[in-house]
């Protein structure tokens, strides 16, 4: 089975709805202005938002407390929380 791909060589979601097009382009969007002291982190199926800064303490394996590092949960938007 072939996947249709974009002109950027990605898969074109050729069977996606308007919804999701929508859904996607709203993401996009939300990206271009997106503060780069803030990152979104994906575990567990948690989309959470942290500080950048964070990252250190996290690679360093300090122990913090996840009330510690969160700034808030987003509700709503599966994931999967793990490696491909």
């Amino acid at each position: 089975m072939t996947i249709p791909l974009d002109s950027a060589g990605r898969n074109d979601g050729g069977a996606l709805t308007d919804e999701e097009r929508k859904a996607i382009a709203t993401l996009q969007r939300l990206a271009k202005r997106w503060p780069r002291t803030l990152m979104l982190l994906s575990y567990d199926s948690s989309l959470s938002v942290i500080h950048t800064a964070d990252l250190d303490a996290i690679a360093d394996g300090t122990d913090l407390a996840r009330q510690d590092l969160i700034l808030a949960d987003i509700d709503g938007i599966p994931n999967d929380g793990g490696g491909w």
